[in-house]
């Protein structure tokens, strides 16, 4: 594990989560909000048993909002943990920035990596991306004001209908098509948007990670795997493609903590039991990933 490394537990979800809960995704209720940020804490408390059990600590951040999970930034902070924040007005096509006052939030928070979720196809609408990318470029200004770096989470939906009619017109969108919208995407949004870091989807063929890692860096950005509530074992592939690669690092959430947040509301499970799947499965990714990301022992030439 090297200094460069970044595990960041996403924990930042709000409409998802008030629909998976509650069916809705309107303004949670006082109870539901409490609700929220009980599971929210009791993920942040999953985190920082991972930590006491050998996770570096200069490694581990936490990413979570401050609407159904008042007081878990702060509690991460004291802890030392590397702590993001998001920006975005969730669940919007088109980007919009949450709260209004995005310097006044940064302020009191002084997260250390701002945070936000961009839905962008560069072959989608020219207007709508253009609209996006000013948006962005000055809420990329406001962070690296207020001191924090700009973490750019990138979604490429279709532009047309999603490729559900099979579960092979998915798996072709995921690993022949998407791949190359998301490298012109970034490269789209690069040339007007300040970003430190990106948070990429999976990207089917190694090759692809290997891009998307060289055009970080041209513009001395690094990039996190994100986990789109995949199963553990969908992750891991994911997460030994990027690792072998040159990606920093992962930024997974609900493939982590979403079975034991389920158990622990329903009253399945007591919070010392949540807590520690949290860590177990969060610990499982860090492994996974670190163990792919070292070189390859040689042996008389060739790899062992």
């Amino acid at each position: 594990m090297t200094a460069r490394h970044l595990f960041v537990l996403a924990v930042d979800q709000r409409p998802w989560l008030t629909q998976a809960l509650w069916g809705h995704t309107g303004t949670a209720t006082p109870d539901q909000r409490a609700t929220a940020a009980r599971a929210k804490h009791a993920v942040l408390d999953g985190l920082l048993a991972a930590v006491d059990a050998g996770v570096p600590r200069e490694a581990a951040g936490l990413l979570v909002d401050d609407e159904l999970g008042p007081g878990v930034a702060e509690r991460a902070r004291a802890a030392g943990i590397t702590l993001s924040m998001p920006l975005e007005r969730a669940g919007l096509d088109l980007y919009e920035d949450a709260p209004a006052d995005v310097p006044a939030h940064l302020a009191h928070h002084a997260p250390d990596l701002a945070k936000v979720l961009v839905r962008y196809n560069p072959d989608g609408d020219a207007d709508a991306n253009a609209v996006q990318r000013r948006r962005l470029a000055a809420t990329a200004r406001a962070a690296h004001e207020a001191g924090s770096r700009f973490l750019f989470e990138l979604l490429v939906p279709p532009v047309s209908a999603p490729p559900t009619e099979s579960q092979r017109d998915a798996d072709v969108w995921a690993h022949e098509v998407r791949p190359g919208l998301v490298l012109r995407a970034m490269e789209e949004i690069a040339a007007d948007v300040d970003v430190d870091v990106w948070k990429l989807e999976s990207l089917g063929p190694e090759q692809a990670y290997a891009d998307a890692v060289a055009l970080a860096a041209t513009h001395d950005a690094t990039c996190l795997l994100l986990g789109a509530g995949a199963p553990t074992e969908q992750v891991d592939t994911w997460l030994s493609r990027a690792a072998r690669n040159g990606f920093a690092g992962f930024a997974v959430g609900r493939s982590i903590w979403w079975d034991a947040v389920r158990g622990l509301l329903a009253g399945e499970i007591e919070h010392a039991a949540a807590v520690s799947a949290v860590a177990s499965r969060y610990r499982h990714f860090v492994d996974v990933f670190v163990d792919a990301s070292r070189p390859l022992a040689v042996t008389g030439g060739s790899p062992a």
